[in-house]
């Protein structure tokens, strides 16, 4: 769907009760911004090779901006990179988060974290389906690009013919990164602002006192 001259509106499939994602592509000279990605999965990669079939008019990739680093965000992220050499656009918390996480792949988890969940008063049973998902996280990411350009909180950007401005939050995650375009009257917020409901705000074993 075209939501402003230049600006599409497109949505990704996810399993589970979500359905779908949403992301966006911005014309600029010589191709899309892509902004999130959605989850790296079969039907992730049918949706965006249908969408540059149909849609994106078969033009390339210039960028790839990521708002997080949760997997149905960033998950394709690598995959569109290097399918159309482009540079990934993310601020630095998000990426280095990512690349933690995903590190964490086919892992045991750690005691400290087995012993985080039982002091929040979770029963034998939650702490068996939690050491069974642990790791899961980069099941649902493409290998990162190993290089990124950061995004920076208040900073100007052009994308196609608007001037974008990056808008910094947390709680959802470390270091979400927004983008307003005041002149096209659009806010992309990712997960950081939702239309009904609140944003996921968690503590996690990692840094137990976040909330502090």
């Amino acid at each position: 769907m075209d939501i402003a001259a230049g600006v599409k509106w497109l949505r990704m499939p996810l399993g589970g009760p979500l359905g779908f994602i949403n992301v966006w592509a911005v014309a600029e000279a010589g191709g899309w911004a892509i902004i999130d990605t959605g989850m790296s999965d079969p039907q992730t990669i049918a949706g965006w090779r249908a969408a540059f079939a149909g849609p994106l008019k078969r033009l390339p990739v210039t960028r790839v901006f990521v708002t997080h680093m949760h997997p149905d965000h960033i998950g394709m992220a690598g995959w569109l990179t290097r399918k159309y050499d482009a540079r990934l656009w993310v601020s630095r918390q998000e990426y280095l988060m990512c690349r933690n996480l995903f590190a964490d792949t086919l892992r045991e988890p750690p005691q400290v974290a087995i012993d985080f969940y039982r002091h929040a008063g979770w029963d034998e049973d939650a702490i068996d389906n939690y050491r069974t998902r642990f790791g899961s996280f980069g099941k649902g990411i493409h290998t990162l690009p190993d290089s990124f350009h950061r995004l920076r909180d208040g900073e100007e950007i052009q994308i196609g013919d608007h001037t974008w401005r990056v808008v910094m939050g947390s709680g959802h995650s470390p270091e979400h990164a927004c983008l307003h375009c005041p002149d096209l009257q659009i806010f992309i917020t990712g997960d950081q602002v939702l239309p009904r409901i609140s944003s996921n705000v968690s503590v996690f074993p990692t840094e137990p006192d976040a909330i502090r």
